[in-house]
């Protein structure tokens, strides 16, 4: 006989869960936001309304929860399971539906990133690693359903409802902010790289005065921003991930499922 379905608490009793995660957020918003204003500005009078009625309808579209799987596929390098994949976890997913609804959860294979992750309002991001040892058998049916059940937690509790709308928003800061941690990695082996790094608020002022002076405002402001960032994104976003986790895990272990090693990892 299937077991009785639980439900999870309302989320919206999770004040502090909706203030750490507008913390983390809202800083990768308000950067891209002004690189998006700065790359309107420059375009032809003729093409920017085009860019802006554009980007805004893709992204209300994203926001509705329009077409989530092209979404996933694009901006996360989510895939379909193939055939094959989708055979084996419908064992899993079978044990999940004991005890979780998962009706309109869809499952996607990332090939990079935690072992699960939720997106959207209904996506279930699994890692390729774990697929793959799964139908290699070093991963059990109890492994993957927990893992499952734990991505369900992390969608219920994440508000991912608007992720994708943002993580397209924020395209162009995360595209600066991966080359700029790269450099940042580089220069850790370059002598005086890493001090140069820890002082980045002093030559960030010197920027902002001399962009000031010269009456680019824009450039200033970006300039200040970014540098105001780089120290307050960090432990915003251990923040966030350390609380999403604590409550999927909870969510987990409330389902008759226990603490998966794999899924900490």
């Amino acid at each position: 006989m299937t077991a009785k379905k639980r439900t999870s608490a309302p989320l919206g009793r999770d004040v502090k869960g909706a203030l750490i995660k507008t913390a983390a957020a809202l800083p990768h918003l308000i950067i891209a936001s002004l690189l998006w204003l700065v790359f309107i500005a420059a375009l032809p009078p003729t093409l920017e309304v085009g860019v802006t009625v554009l980007g805004a309808s893709v992204l209300v579209l994203l926001a509705v929860g329009v077409d989530e799987g092209l979404a996933v596929r694009i901006l996360r390098a989510g895939r379909r399971p193939t055939p094959e994949e989708a055979r084996r976890l419908m064992v899993p997913l079978r044990l999940v539906a004991d005890w979780v609804d998962v009706s309109g959860i869809q499952l996607r294979v990332v090939a990079r990133g935690r072992p699960v992750d939720a997106t959207g309002r209904r996506q279930i991001l699994l890692a390729q690693e774990v697929v793959d040892a799964y139908l290699a058998g070093r991963v059990t049916d109890g492994d993957v359903a927990a893992l499952i059940v734990h991505g369900i937690g992390r969608l219920r509790w994440g508000r991912t409802r608007f992720d994708l709308a943002c993580l397209l928003w924020t395209v162009p800061w995360d595209l600066i902010r991966g080359l700029v941690v790269g450099t940042g990695r580089l220069l850790a082996w370059v002598p005086l790289g890493r001090f140069a790094w820890q002082t980045r608020v002093i030559v960030g002022a010197i920027a902002v005065v001399l962009e000031t002076q010269g009456g680019r405002w824009p450039s200033a402001l970006i300039i200040a921003a970014f540098i105001a960032l780089t120290y307050l994104i960090p432990p915003w976003g251990r923040a966030w991930e350390r609380h999403l986790a604590q409550q999927a895990n909870h969510f987990t272990s409330g389902h008759n499922f226990g603490d998966n090693d794999a899924r900490r990892r």
